[in-house]
């Protein structure tokens, strides 16, 4: 069982934005692979933290997460957000969960609906 306290997550900067997390023991799902809810929590934090940094205010009204491959405890892990569409009311946004090497993770596909 992973405990949710033990998640320290820190802003990268860069061109992109970009969140990390270095999950641990805790982590882990009973395969010994970092656990799925852990990776959609951390593409969940990156989408709250780059709508906030837009100077905006939203919640996630949908999300479909795609697993590629497994996380590992102790690997860094990175969560860059993109656009795809933008208006007044609703956001798509697309994260991409990549490895310390860059390979892919995951990739999740969000729609925010922003507070008035």
């Amino acid at each position: 069982m992973f405990e949710l306290r033990d998640v320290d997550i820190v802003e990268v900067p860069g061109e992109k934005f970009c969140i990390t997390f270095s999950p641990s023991d805790k982590n882990v799902n009973i395969n010994g692979s970092v656990h799925g809810g852990v990776l959609y929590l951390l593409c969940d934090e990156a989408i709250g933290r780059y709508v906030t940094a837009m100077g905006r205010k939203g919640a996630a009204a949908d999300a479909n997460i795609h697993y590629y491959r497994p996380g590992k405890p102790g690997e860094p892990l990175f969560a860059t957000v993109s656009d795809r569409k933008v208006g007044k009311k609703l956001g798509i946004f697309l994260v991409e969960l990549t490895n310390g090497e860059g390979k892919l993770l995951a990739d999740a596909l969000f729609t925010v609906a922003f507070a008035e």
